[in-house]
């Protein structure tokens, strides 16, 4: 284990002795079955992505399937497995409610419920985030590789003491959800809204002209993050793909690197560009309305300026959810050892074009929705701290 690691688990002043994950369970790592057999796919076998991830505690379905035959190419892991994204959106947890396979962005821990109990599990490894993040190497898209992430220790207290942390988390967790489901019901209505409007950009039913995104945007990818550019003369904000969500921006923990005159010109944050992940979730993308002054971004992630005659933000915005949510990405994503979306690949793809007072129309209602949105996030970021500050003290057994 690192020194960093130890440095870590030093802080924690716990009674209960620390075990590393790999002491108490077995880690699958995911794995993609051939794309280029198209009968591995649309099967009744769960196949989760990080996609499904940080959602609800327990994940029973996915957007993707794949058959019999495509199981076999890959290892499908257990109900009760807490599945943990260790490439791209580092953290992100559930736990499978049934037997699935998973991508290759995910390690599957699958506890000794003689020693672990799985929804304890669950709690223990959420909390392991913000050491996972601070443990990444700087690479474009963040990675722990399967041995780091199982040399992670979490506390290991007596069975019948973590079916009572679970318990305790649970209420909490509840309430938590519940601003959490208030979010989600605006975004629904607003998606709802978009597909009765604009219909599914992946068929488009109405029939819109379609161009190249290339056509009717200008598009460009970040600095290439470095150790050089950590110790430079004008360290700036940046956003990394871990700071983008969907319709949203976490801004807690930006990080800062050096931009040059030049890069500073290029690399900039306008109010209404759009950022989009070029990795791990891909196309995941928000609207920067100014959050943060002064701000640029890294290579992690594509900067978009739509054409305002011809697009808006809001618009863009809500294609990507649709193209990335009913496969409209796949043939433009390339797998190595994680998805992206190159910046010829963004360029080539295909987006319909209704007419843009049509649009407008749209960014009004998504607009007033979006202060509505951001009260409940005020509201959620509160009870969140709530649930954190009870998960210290239960963990420290304050409780």
């Amino acid at each position: 284990m690192s020194d960093i690691m130890q440095a870590e688990m030093k802080k924690k002043a716990q009674k209960w002795p620390m075990v590393s994950i790999k002491s108490v369970s077995t880690v699958v790592t995911g794995k993609t079955p051939s794309k280029k057999e198209a009968d591995n796919f649309g099967g009744d076998i769960p196949f989760v992505t990080p996609v499904e991830l940080g959602k609800e505690p327990y994940v029973y379905s996915s957007s993707q399937t794949i058959t019999k035959k495509g199981a076999k190419a890959i290892k499908l892991v257990p109900k009760n497995s807490v599945l943990v994204c260790c490439i791209g959106s580092l953290g992100k947890t559930a736990i499978a409610g049934c037997e699935v396979g998973t991508n290759q962005q995910i390690n599957s821990v699958i506890f000794d419920e003689s020693k672990v109990f799985p929804k304890y599990g669950y709690y223990a490894l959420n909390r392991l985030k913000s050491l996972m993040v601070s443990l990444a190497p700087s690479t474009t898209v963040a990675i722990i590789n399967k041995s780091n992430f199982e040399a992670l220790e979490i506390p290991l207290p007596l069975l019948e003491e973590q079916k009572r942390i679970a318990a305790i988390l649970d209420k909490a967790d509840a309430i938590r959800r519940k601003r959490q489901q208030a979010i989600k019901l605006a975004d629904d209505f607003l998606r709802s809204v978009f597909l009765d409007m604009f219909g599914d950009p992946v068929t488009n039913p109405k029939g819109w002209e379609v161009t190249l995104l290339g056509n009717v945007v200008e598009s460009q990818l970040g600095k290439m993050l470095s150790q050089k550019a950590k110790v430079g003369n004008s360290p700036k904000k940046y956003l990394r793909n871990a700071n983008v969500r969907w319709r949203r921006f976490d801004l807690h923990n930006l990080l800062k690197m050096d931009f040059d005159s030049r890069e500073m010109k290029k690399f900039k944050l306008k109010n209404g560009d759009i950022l989009v992940c070029e990795g791990g979730d891909v196309g995941r993308c928000s609207i920067w309305r100014d959050n943060v002054s002064d701000c640029y971004y890294q290579k992690a992630l594509h900067r978009i300026r739509p054409d305002l005659k011809v697009l808006t933000p809001e618009y863009v915005q809500e294609y990507f959810y649709w193209m990335s949510n009913r496969g409209g990405l796949s043939d433009s994503v390339s797998e190595v050892t994680f998805s992206h979306l190159t910046a010829e690949k963004l360029k080539e793809l295909r987006i319909p074009i209704p007419p843009v007072a049509l649009q407008n129309k749209f960014s009004v209602l998504y607009k007033s929705f979006e202060l509505l949105v951001s009260k409940n996030e005020l509201a959620l970021q509160i009870v969140d701290e709530k649930f954190n500050s009870i998960s210290q003290k239960t963990f420290s057994d304050e409780l």
